[in-house]
């Protein structure tokens, strides 16, 4: 009898198991690198890199940044890129959006507005922070 027993309560135990892996992984998915996730934010590489954040943002960008265009608002720049960007720099009659596109070589895409449309898209490499 204590044989069946131990059979049945592992059995109990597995299965309330994966019961609750299941409940949980449906109650908090996490999506792929560069993907947006529940709270608006880019999914992180692994969080072993000294920067995983810049690093979903990049393969995010990456994917999207040939889809701005001369003549778009900041709503639609917006919109496609799905995040506020990594920099910002506002002139006097000009402000500018900085997104990693390339994170190997540093790459930072500018996307320049001029009467609140973009008026050119530009690349730098830029020094790692």
């Amino acid at each position: 009898m204590t044989r069946r027993r131990s059979i049945a309560m592992r059995a109990v135990v597995a299965i309330t198991s994966l019961s609750l892996a299941g409940c949980a992984a449906s109650s908090s998915p996490q999506p792929a690198t560069g993907r947006m996730n529940a709270v608006h934010e880019m999914a992180p590489c692994r969080s072993d890199l000294s920067n995983a954040q810049g690093c979903g943002n990049f393969l995010s960008n990456a994917a999207v940044i040939g889809q701005i265009h001369r003549g778009q608002s900041r709503a639609q720049v917006r919109g496609i890129m799905r995040h506020d960007a990594e920099r910002r720099e506002v002139g006097s009659l000009t402000e500018s959006w900085g997104y990693l596109t390339n994170e190997k070589s540093s790459m930072m895409t500018w996307i320049t507005f001029t009467d609140l449309e973009v008026s050119s898209v530009s690349h730098e490499v830029v020094a790692r922070d």
